[in-house]
Formats: structure tokens, sequence, C-alpha cells
């Protein structure tokens, strides 16, 4: 189905998040739903900056979390959450030896704590981007690292309640492969997007799923090239899913969004606007509450320079 542009109000001009930082996105709509469902009229959450009438807007307060010891800095780059009192984040440690590594955080309602997370043998880079929970006991995480061959590539951690473990992933790209989101409906059903490199100017999107034992690589399109990067995905059921992303016309800045629906059998594009006169406007995240009923957000910049947000609804 066709998805097209929602008036907002508010912007930004300057930072521009890209990459690993696109997820994020997807994350802030989501806890902002949590607390517009609460019963905050009026009020609207976009890339992670809540606009609207400021009296009828919620109150958001800064929770103290926890910072590895040894570290030189630390990042939380998606959240999912099952009720008020059990969520978890992922990240990267950037450690004082210069590596990354994975870092997982949970929330029992009162207070965050960091939890231990496996990273690959030998890489010098490992980043979780993207969680996503089914109950307090199952959570699948997605991310990529760095090997040896400094080639980067797909990774995913299952949480069972206790311990996070590293699942076996699909790396289909003869380059790098890299994953961006997941999304679960179940235990058994988790979809992670990204990219794949086929060669040094050239990423198409990348998409795997999990059945409960092992992940497979799918097929999907991509609409323009070279550059095809999904960076979020969202799942309301096992067979319906929608990711969204940017493509560029060589190997440089996203250029314009892109999105493609699963039906359960194949994925297919979908037609998305970009707002008139703009020469970027990627699509960072996204949120599905059924078929076909999907909010994606990300930005755009104006004819002079400006990036504001840019939030686009999927209609039947």
């Amino acid at each position: 189905m066709p998805f097209i542009i929602e008036s907002q109000r508010g912007g930004r001009a300057g930072a521009r998040r890209f990459a690993v930082t696109a997820v994020v996105v997807s994350v802030a709509l989501a806890i902002g739903s949590v607390l517009m469902l609460a019963g905050t009229a009026g009020a609207a959450t976009l890339g992670g900056l809540a606009v609207g009438s400021p009296a009828a807007s919620p109150s958001w307060k800064i929770q103290s979390t926890p910072n590895p010891a040894g570290s030189d800095g630390n990042n939380l780059e998606g959240v999912s959450c099952t009720s008020a009192s059990a969520c978890t984040a992922v990240g990267g440690i950037l450690s004082n030896s210069g590596d990354v590594v994975t870092l997982a955080e949970r929330w029992n309602g009162t207070s965050w704590k960091t939890q231990t997370t496996p990273n690959p043998a030998g890489a010098g880079y490992s980043q979780l981007n993207g969680v996503s929970c089914t109950s307090a006991s199952a959570c699948t995480a997605a991310g990529g690292y760095e090997n040896s061959s400094d080639a980067y590539r797909t990774l995913a951690e299952r949480w069972n309640g206790t311990s996070w473990k590293i699942q076996s992933t699909t790396n289909p790209g003869p380059e790098s492969d890299y994953l961006y989101g997941a999304s679960c409906t179940s235990a058994s059903a988790c979809t992670a997007v990204g990219y794949k490199q086929l060669n040094t100017s050239a990423k198409v999107t990348l998409a795997e799923r999990w059945n409960g034992t092992t992940w497979t690589t799918q097929t999907t399109p991509n609409p323009a090239g070279p550059t095809d990067v999904f960076s979020g995905v969202s799942c309301a059921s096992a067979t319906a899913c929608t990711a969204v992303g940017s493509y560029a016309e060589s190997n440089a800045e996203p250029t314009g969004p892109f999105a493609e629906g699963w039906n359960g059998t194949t994925w297919t594009v979908q037609t998305t606007p970009s707002p008139a006169g703009t020469d970027e406007s990627p699509l960072n995240g996204v949120s599905c509450t059924a078929a076909s009923t999907c909010t994606a957000v990300g930005e755009y910049q104006n004819s002079s320079g400006t990036y504001l947000t840019l939030a686009e609804r999927e209609t039947a």
C-alpha cells in the first residue's frame, strides 16, 4: 500500500543521523506512542522530539543509567518494553583500548542494570543497534561486528531470561553485511534488516528471518541503485512486516525514502513520497499496528539546507 506524507510541526537543523544512529528514531516513536496511549491528547513524537501543545505534552524525565567502568564512551541505540517494569536497551561500549563491544541494559521497574553480553571472537568492533522483546524472557537484538579481515558481518543475540547468547546469522554480501533493526512477534518469529555490500560502491537491502531455529536470508527487491539500505522494521504479525530505509544514486548520503512490505511470502516495494523540493529524505524508523497500518519517520532537507522532521503514513 502507498505511504502519504503527514504534516508535522517542529524541525531540526545541523546534525544528521544516519546509519547506526537511525535506529534511535524508531525507538523514540515507540516510547512516544506509549505516552500518547496513556491519555496524552494533542501530543506527538517525531524522531525522538516531542512536539505539540506544551500544556498537553507528557512529562519526560531522565532516568539514571549505568555506564560500565573502564570505558571511554557508551551509547544506547534501541529499546523494547513488554511492560512498564520490563525494558531492554542495547548499544555499544567504547573501551579504553579503542575497541567497541556490545552493551545491553535492563529496566526492572525501579532501576537500569547492565547485562553481560557476548562479542564475536576476535572482533575489534561489535555493536547492537536494535532490539525486540516479546516477553520479559525473550528478546532478540541485532547489529554487526568487524571481523579480522576488516569486513562487517551481521550479529544477532538472544536473551532467554537468564543470559544473552550469539546466534548464527547469514552473511550473503561478498564485501560486508550489517543489521540495523529487528522486530519479533513471537519467540519463533523475528525479522532483522540492514544491508549487504556487493562491492566498494554498492549496498543493497538485506532482510533475515528467524523461525525459532535458524536465521535465513530473504529475497528483497531494491528500488533504486546502487545503494539501498534498510534502517528499521516493524512486524504486526508473522506475515505482515514493513521495512523502511533510504536509497542513494551513488555510494553517498541518503537521497530518498523507500519502504517494502512482507506478506508472509515475498517482499515488495511500496510507494513512498518525498517532500517537494528536497534533496534528501531518508526514513529511519517505522511502527505498525496492523498490516497496511504503519507510520514511518525520518527527516528531510529543505531548500534552505535545514533538516526537518518527516512522518509518512501508510494508507490502505
